[in-house]
């Protein structure tokens, strides 16, 4: 049993601050003593300084009625005897300056103040600064003006006398005042002491409470002190204490079960040479711990960093830093030191189950977009066949199969465009236009494209404005159309001998966002399944929905168009009650537009003279569709397999026309046209018409950009075929776009011809020498071999596969990404920007020239070798 003694201990505490509070009044009484006796020394110290002030200055005035009759004296010698007038100059000399002493001396102050003295005085000095003249000047001048001094020396004798007696008289007269106030001096004095003695008194009594107050308060820090270093012991993570130099002055438990150092062991030794590896403690000093160096508070964004670590046995491991400083006389840093090994190691597992995901989520959509698109073409091909078969004779049995079959073969073809929408959507490179359009007109044109499918389910089918009613805004007209196309394809479908209308409206007073509502009257939906329709591939199992079949994409695609645009979907139902399906889309409002003329479905007329078509075409279906329908015109047309080929044969003869796909093995449709363009050949300045599955604006942009004069969308309408033709014939289409001339073609020719043909000469060209000065600085030596090595391995082993890797490899950006960043901190600069000019090619859809790729090879050798004589320099 633990036997707890306190009253002891308070009268051990007692009796000390007895002690300590005696020792503080003898103290005090010791300090009083002192004041008093120091008071009379100085009493006594005036009054020795009054007396010794007062004999000087009446020895100096007798002096004075002395020394100047000595002067007179020596005159009256020098008359006799011209020898002692150096006896007279001396005599002079000395009572000039006892003069002038009084005249200027501090002790005779008060008597130059005294009036009755002031004025025999001033006389005196007058006769002494007129004698000057003759005392420095010539003996024989002197001894003609001797008997005139002499007289006037017996007047000056009475102003001498006069002046010392008034001297004493004033002197007297201050020295009692004086005496007066060094009595009343003293008595302040005693005044002054007796408040110090109340005053330190009351300090006395004071002090004593503060020392109370004091112990209490060292008692409670000795409380806190111990419950913190309980803590500081306790705490699972390391905690490591330095001084502002860097030497460990604490090491908790952790610590040493972290680090494998004892705290006998750590204390007193540096902490980053005793944490830190060797090899990166440069870099870290100039970086995460530069705090420490310039002796500093660490900033709020550098008190939490992560920073690789070391153990005893050399084992590296990632921690997680906390750090600040404690501002005291002796400033220290404290660090608060977790590892996060089992934690990083999650993330990177994390990270690479979402590399995986991403990979598996791009896969998915380029296996999509090229299904799609080798789905399109032979799609394009059956259509375009079916066209040419309505130039035959068919009976009206044929003509209603090639009815069906077109109706089929353009459905087909919009569920495969919905699939590279999405496709499209997901890779990001989907974008909204921004074009004003006609709200009436819009619904208009949707009520009439629909309305044969509202017949052939007995519904009925209209639109209306719901309050004030508008005009005309700014938006993705298109989009917004193939949404509520869809919308109201999915009402009629799902509606029996009902009624579908769509309702428009305005939300705000601006007229900024506008609500279009589709509603319904057919068989509706459950409640639990409203979220699950806009889903991707989701249908509903229900009569009508089996009858109406669908791939279930069009909601999803809607969604995605509406986020596009800015906007939002959603849809209210009950079973049995029907649907309302509405958008909300942010539109700028603009007066109402015109309408654009109608296009003419029919086929133009005959030309007034046969062209000579080029077409460049690597599909022979297609090539075999557009040539059947321009030689059944009367038109003449060269074939071209691939870009290249397209261009060796318009540099040959001139084409009134030249029609061009985009997509191509070799060379695309792009970069044929920019070297069309920007060459000299016979083409140069010809229709450029370009021919795509898919185009979107911002591509349509690309291709007038590079001297393309219009764009077909394939599958190929023959009567939009002659129409453009027709028009960029007869001007009414520029043959080079206004803002795509010539030049600009030769620039973006330029840019699509390989960038790497030869590798620069200078090792100045190859490396960036700051970037490489400042890794060999900051970086050891042995771990820069270390580094490089592993470079030099990787770049041999990537430039050889980039150099042999087609321009298509879907790879091929990510690859030489990686390079290109690996670059950098070695300042392989020419190879990096290379590099970052055909990733830069690929991300913008403009494939670099296989010629580029192997360049690449002779280029990194170069590099280099270039940067191993930069090391072996160094």
């Amino acid at each position: 049993m633990i036997k707890v003694n306190l009253p002891d201990d308070t009268s051990t505490q007692s009796r000390t601050t007895l002690v300590q509070t005696s020792g503080a009044a003898a103290a005090l009484l010791l300090c009083v003593g002192l004041v008093v006796w120091l008071a009379w020394l100085v009493l006594r110290e005036i009054d020795d300084f009054s007396v010794a002030n007062s004999d000087n200055l009446q020895w100096s005035l007798a002096q004075a009625d002395v020394e100047f009759l000595q002067f007179r004296l020596s005159m009256k010698d020098a008359q006799d005897n011209p020898a002692a007038m150096e006896d007279v100059r001396r005599r002079f000399d000395i009572f000039y300056s006892r003069m002038v002493t009084m005249s200027s001396g501090r002790v005779f102050h008060t008597l130059r103040e005294s009036v009755q003295s002031s004025a025999p005085r001033m006389r005196v000095l007058d006769f002494l600064e007129n004698t000057v003249p003759l005392i420095d000047g010539p003996d024989e001048e002197f001894l003609a003006e001797l008997p005139d001094l002499l007289e006037q020396s017996e007047q000056v004798t009475a102003d001498v006398r006069a002046f010392s007696l008034a001297a004493l008289s004033a002197f007297a007269e201050v020295s009692d005042a004086r005496r007066e106030g060094i009595t009343e001096l003293m008595i302040y004095i005693a005044a002054v002491l007796l408040a110090l003695f109340i005053g330190l008194t009351l300090l006395a009594y004071a002090m004593f409470r503060l020392f109370r107050l004091a112990q209490k308060r060292a008692d409670a820090l000795q409380f806190a002190s111990t419950r913190m270093k309980t803590i500081v012991q306790t705490s699972p993570n390391a905690i490591v204490v330095t001084d502002e130099v860097g030497v460990v002055r604490e090491f908790n438990t952790a610590a040493e079960a972290l680090f494998g150092y004892t705290r006998a062991e750590a204390v007193g030794r540096l902490a980053l040479e005793l944490m830190v590896p060797a090899e990166t403690l440069a870099r870290h000093q100039f970086g995460a711990l530069a705090f420490l160096d310039e002796h500093r508070r660490p900033r709020p964004e550098e008190q939490h960093f992560e920073i690789t670590l070391q153990t005893r046995d050399l084992h590296l491991f990632p921690a997680e830093v906390s750090a600040d400083r404690a501002e005291a006389d002796n400033a220290l840093y404290v660090f608060y030191i977790r590892d996060i090994s089992n934690w990083k190691e999650a993330e990177e597992q994390l990270t690479e189950a979402r590399d995986r995901a991403l990979a598996g989520e791009r896969t998915k959509s380029e296996f999509l977009a090229v299904m799609s698109h080798e789905m399109r073409t032979p799609l394009n091909g059956l259509l375009g066949a079916m066209q040419l078969m309505r130039d035959h004779s068919l009976s009206p049995r044929q003509g209603d199969l090639l009815d069906r079959m077109q109706s089929s073969g353009r459905l087909l073809l919009e569920l495969v465009n919905d699939v590279l929408d999405l496709a499209k959507f997901e890779a990001g490179k989907m974008k909204a236009e921004e074009a004003p359009f006609s709200i009436n007109r819009l619904l208009d044109g949707l009520v009439e494209t629909a309305q044969p499918l509202a017949q052939t389910y007995g519904n009925e089918l209209n639109w209306r404005w719901c309050g004030v009613e508008g005009g005309g805004a700014i938006g993705d007209a298109r989009r917004l159309r193939q949404v509520l196309l869809n919308l109201v394809g999915n009402a009629l479908k799902f509606t029996r001998d009902g009624s579908v209308e769509v309702e428009v409206e305005y939300l705000d007073a601006a007229r900024t966002e506008v609500e279009f509502r589709v509603i319904d009257n057919g068989i509706g939906i459950a409640e639990k399944d409203l979220a699950r329709i806009f889903q991707d591939f989701e249908t509903l199992d229900s009569s009508y929905a089996r009858e109406a079949g669908g791939t279930g994409l069009g909601l999803g695609i809607a969604r995605r168009f509406m986020r596009l645009m800015g906007g939002e979907i959603g849809a209210e139902s009950e079973p049995g009650e029907g649907s309302l399906f509405w958008i909300r889309v942010p539109l700028t409002p603009v007066a109402d537009v015109e309408a654009d003329p109608e296009e003419p479905r029919d086929c133009p007329g005959k030309p007034k003279r046969p062209l000579d078509v080029l077409l460049v075409e690597d599909n022979e279906i297609n090539r075999f569709i557009v040539r059947e329908m321009l030689e059944g015109e009367g038109h003449s047309v060269t074939i071209a397999e691939n870009g290249q080929a397209g261009v060796d044969t318009a540099a040959l003869r001139r084409f009134d026309a030249i029609l061009m796909d985009i997509s191509m093995p070799i060379m695309d449709g792009t970069t044929a046209a920019s070297h069309i363009r920007g060459g000299t050949g016979a083409c140069a300045a010809a229709p450029i018409i370009a021919l795509t599955a898919h185009a979107l604006p911002e591509e349509r942009e690309r291709f007038r950009k590079v001297g393309m004069s219009a764009c077909l969308t394939k599958p190929i309408e023959r009567p939009l075929l002659l129409r453009t033709l027709a028009q960029v014939i007869s001007g009414e289409i520029p043959a080079i776009p206004e803002d795509g001339p010539q030049a600009a073609s030769a620039a973006q020719a330029s840019a699509a011809a390989p960038a790497v043909t030869s590798a620069p000469a200078s090792q100045s060209d190859l490396l960036d020498e700051a970037r490489l000065g400042a890794f060999l600085s900051e970086v050891p030596r042995a771990a820069a071999g270390k580094l490089l090595e592993r470079f030099f391995a990787e770049m041999d082993r990537n430039i050889a596969a980039l150099a042999e890797t087609s321009p298509e490899d879907p790879d091929l950006a990510p690859v030489a990404h990686q390079c290109a960043g690996s670059c950098g901190p070695f300042g392989v600069e020419a190879l990096r920007r290379a590099l970052g000019r055909i990733e830069t090619q690929v991300k913008t859809g403009t494939l670099p020239e296989p010629a580029e790729l192997e360049a690449l090879a002779d280029l990194w050798q170069q590099s280099r070798s270039a940067l191993e004589a930069r090391l072996e320099a160094a």
